[in-house]
């Protein structure tokens, strides 16, 4: 099969430069599945993208050694490029016998078997300058947004990870990102936010343009008197539940809980819960995907959501 030696291993991450959070990725050399992979010389590579979603720089960040792992500042070296505003990095692996042949980078290349580099995650992490960080490890599912024949890509989005406070706010992050460089579609992510007791308080959609990152505040998508009213006397938080679809891509995102007087950030990826329960069988999964995509779309054209 062909394949871009720029897809075997990589990891779309925000730069959220506008919440003036550092951004570091921590990459490893080690085949998490023990019998896939003899564990080999990586070359890293950086791929740094405008807030529209061009292509401004590709940069080699060095070699990860057998056995491994690095991290490097992402951040250090996006700042000369994009100056605060949120944009779109990617992180690249090739294993360096391949970089040896002389393979251009751009040029699909022609591998004997399909090649299996699942769980290669990328460690992404979050810091303020004078405080802690948190991080979170993902990767690029195969095939994402490839808009090859035959394929298509959607979204559905769940998670209870949403707390609002004097000092702590939730910001929801969309990754629109294409293994294919010439994936065009603007997509359409929408969302829902309901109350703990499954009341409907604010709803919206937005519009993601291809290889960008969008950042939904939801300090300020949910309104302040309804935050008032949900907070809770104990604690001083106002906790929400948040969904999202998408018929147009499929959108890794991202959930960054921010405390800047603090200094703390925590982040984390969605996990719907769906998943626990769907059948292994992919077809039956993407219909059970498909469906639940289409009753949401329903329940909010309904309206009466305040936004």
């Amino acid at each position: 099969m062909k394949i871009s030696p720029l897809n075997l291993i990589s990891t779309p991450m925000p730069v959220l430069s506008s919440l003036d959070l550092q951004l570091r990725v921590g990459l490893s050399s080690e085949d998490p599945m023990v019998g896939r992979h003899p564990t080999e010389l990586y070359d890293a590579y950086l791929s740094v993208y405008a807030p529209e979603g061009i292509l401004l720089e590709r940069r080699r960040l060095g070699q990860v050694p057998p056995s491994r792992r690095r991290f490097f500042d992402v951040s250090e070296i996006t700042a000369p490029l994009v100056s605060g505003v949120d944009h779109l990095a990617v992180a690249h692996r090739i294993p360096s016998r391949l970089i040896s042949q002389g393979i251009n980078l751009e040029d699909e290349i022609e591998i004997g078997e399909e090649p299996d580099y699942s769980f290669f995650r990328s460690a992404v992490e979050y810091s303020y300058t004078e405080g802690g960080n948190g991080s979170v490890i993902f990767e690029t599912t195969p095939n994402l947004n490839s808009g090859a024949p035959g394929r298509s890509s959607n979204t559905i989005t769940f998670t209870c990870q949403t707390v609002l406070s004097d000092i702590l706010n939730t910001q929801i992050v969309i990754i629109h990102y294409s293994v294919n460089p010439a994936y065009s579609k603007i997509a359409t992510y929408g969302y829902a936010l309901h109350s703990q007791s499954g009341d409907l308080v604010a709803s919206g959609e937005v519009k993601i343009a291809p290889f960008s990152v969008k950042r939904l505040n939801l300090a300020q998508i949910i309104p302040q008197d309804v935050i008032e009213a949900h907070r809770d006397p104990k604690d001083g938080n106002s906790s929400f539940n948040f969904v999202g679809y998408s018929d147009d891509a499929a959108f890794p995102v991202l959930v960054v809980n921010t405390a800047p007087s603090l200094g703390a950030v925590s982040v984390e990826h969605t996990h719907p819960p769906q998943t626990y329960l769907m059948p292994w069988n992919s077809r039956y999964q993407r219909e059970a995907k498909t469906s639940a995509q289409r009753a949401w779309q329903s329940i909010l054209s309904l309206g009466g959501a305040r936004s």
